[in-house]
C-alpha cells in the first residue's frame, strides 16, 4: 500500500535513526505510554497518533523490508533505519500523492473520535431502523457500554419523534460534511449503516475510489477529528445540538491518562514524587513518566522544580549540538553526569525536535 509506505518513510525521516520501528508501531496503534506520547511530541508526529489501532506488527515489518530492499531506507543498527537519498525522492513523490488533511490530529482527538463514532454510528443505525419500523436489525456496534449508552440516550429524548431526531442528525452532519472535501464526505457517508444499508469497509471503499485502504482510514479519521474539533468550540453546542448531545461527556474528558490524573492531583496537593510513589505504591520511575506526560500536555506546567536552569541550559546545548533526541547519546555527552534521564526527557518536552518545517502536534 503506497500510502502506508509513505507514512513509514515520513516517520523514519522524522526519527533520523533515533527510534526503532517499534516507535512507529506504537505511534500508529496509539499506545498510551510516556515514551510514545513523547515521541509524538518531540518528532512532530502527533497527527498520526492512533491512526491504525489494529495495526499488525508483521504488516509493518513487511513494509519496512520492502523499503529496504528497494534502497529507500538503510538499517544503521538493529531495527533503526535512516531514509536514503532515493527514499527522500520517493517521499517527496508520495507527499504530493497523499497530502495530509488539515483536520487530522490523532494526538488531540484519537480517543474522543473513536468513542464518538461508535455512539454516532449505532445511533444513526438505530434511528434509521426505528423510523422504518424495523426492530430486528443487528447492531453495528457490539460493545455493551455503547449499546447501553444509545438505549439510555433514546429514552431521554422526549417530545421528539425518531424521524425528527434522525433528520436533525442528518442536517447537522450534512452541514459539517459540506466543509470537508467531496472525497472525505463520500468516505464518511459510505461508512454509515442504516435501514437495509450496510456500511462499507475501508477495503470496499478503496476499490470504489481506486485508492488504498490505509488512505481511506486516514481520510475517515480526519473527518472524525474535524467533527470533534467543531463540537469542542464554544458555539458547538448551539450549532450542532444533536451531535453535541452524543459527545458532551467525551469532550469534557482530559487528555491525560487516568493514572497520570491521579498523580497530578497529588502533585497539586504539594506532594513530591517520592511521596506520591509511596502513596500510590508505584515505582518512582513510573511517577516520573507521569510528570513527563503532564509536561507534554500542559505548557503551563513548570519543569523547574525537577531540573534547574543550569542543567536545562546544558541539556539544551547538547541536544542542539548533537541534533538528536536519543537519550543515551545526550546523556553520554553531558558534562554534568548527575543529570538524569528523567531531567533530559523533561527538557525535551519543551524543545521538540527543532524542525519547524514539520506539522506540530499542538497546532
Amino acid at each position: 500500500m503506497k500510502s502506508f509506505e509513505f507514512l513509514c518513510l515520513f516517520c523514519l525521516r522524522a526519527f533520523r535513526g533515533d527510534r526503532s520501528i517499534s516507535g512507529i508501531f506504537h505511534l500508529f496503534r496509539g499506545k498510551k505510554s510516556s515514551q510514545t506520547i513523547q515521541d509524538a511530541n518531540i518528532f512532530s508526529l502527533g497527527i498520526l497518533y492512533g491512526l491504525f489501532p489494529g495495526l499488525n506488527r508483521n504488516f509493518l515489518q513487511q513494509n519496512i523490508e520492502s523499503l529496504e530492499a528497494r534502497g529507500l531506507i538503510v538499517e544503521i543498527q538493529p531495527e533503526h533505519y535512516k531514509i536514503t537519498e532515493i527514499g527522500l525522492g520517493k517521499l517527496t513523490e508520495y507527499e504530493e500523492m497523499f497530502p495530509f488533511s488539515p483536520y487530522l490530529n490523532g494526538f488531540l482527538y484519537k480517543d474522543k473520535s473513536t468513542h464518538f463514532w461508535k455512539r454516532y454510528s449505532l445511533l444513526v443505525q438505530t434511528l434509521s431502523n426505528l423510523a422504518a419500523k424495523d426492530n430486528s436489525f443487528l447492531p453495528i456496534q457490539y460493545e455493551d457500554a455503547v449499546q447501553r449508552w444509545v438505549k439510555t440516550h433514546l429514552l431521554r429524548q422526549k417530545g421528539c419523534s425518531k424521524e425528527q431526531w434522525l433528520n436533525d442528525l442528518y442536517e447537522e452532519t450534512n452541514h459539517l460534511l459540506q466543509q470537508v472535501s467531496t472525497e472525505q464526505a463520500t468516505i464518511f457517508t459510505l461508512m454509515l449503516t442504516g435501514h437495509r444499508q450496510v456500511g462499507r469497509t475501508a477495503e470496499q471503499i478503496a476499490r470504489l475510489l481506486q485508492t488504498d485502504p490505509c488512505w481511506i482510514q486516514m481520510e475517515f479519521q480526519a473527518v472524525l477529528h474535524f467533527f470533534i474539533e467543531n463540537l469542542e468550540k464554544e458555539e458547538g453546542a448551539g450549532y450542532y445540538p444533536s451531535l453535541h448531545s452524543v459527545s458532551r461527556d467525551l469532550l469534557a474528558r482530559p487528555q491525560l491518562t487516568e493514572t497520570t490524573q491521579k498523580t497530578l492531583k497529588l502533585l497539586n496537593q504539594g506532594l513530591n514524587l517520592h511521596d506520591i510513589a509511596k502513596i500510590r505504591r508505584l515505582k518512582v520511575s513510573t511517577i516520573e513518566d507521569h510528570i513527563v506526560e503532564i509536561a507534554l500536555h500542559s505548557n503551563h506546567f513548570s519543569i523547574k522544580p525537577y531540573v534547574d536552569k543550569e542543567k536545562i541550559e546544558e541539556i539544551e546545548g547538547v541536544i542542539r549540538d548533537l541534533h538528536t533526541q536519543q537519550l543515551r547519546k545526550i546523556k553520554e555527552r553531558l558534562t554534568n553526569q548527575e543529570i538524569s534521564y528523567f531531567q533530559i526527557r523533561l527538557v525535551l518536552t519543551r524543545m521538540g525536535d527543532g524542525d519547524e518545517s514539520r506539522i506540530s502536534v499542538k497546532s
